[in-house]
């Protein structure tokens, strides 16, 4: 069962593993099909429909975040495009030496 330094032996240390993630499974399966699945069909929905004024506005509002967030977010738009270089210098002409000229 245990080896000489005192660690379980990897054969039963796989299936304890083996067996704690069966379990793990098990439970978040359970917990997914039974109560997820109630809180989306029965909950939300019973609220929706008990207060669909409210509904609405949170609708309206997410609706309009969606559309104006890229108009205002400028790291979200697309990136325009660099104006082409000229040939004149950055530099004002009192600040030019006269081999920039």
């Amino acid at each position: 069962m245990f080896d000489e330094d005192g660690s379980l032996d990897p054969l039963l240390k796989f299936l304890l593993y083996a067996v704690i993630v069966l379990a793990v499974g098990k439970m978040l399966w359970e917990w997914l099909t039974e109560d997820v699945g109630q809180w989306i069909t029965v909950d939300l929905w019973g609220l929706i429909a008990d207060h669909p004024w409210w509904t609405g506005l949170f609708v309206v509002g997410g609706v309009s975040m969606l559309l104006l967030l890229p108009e205002s977010c400028h790291f979200c738009s697309a990136p325009t495009p660099t104006p082409a270089r000229t040939t004149r210098s950055p530099f004002p002409l009192a600040m030019r030496s006269k081999r920039t000229r």
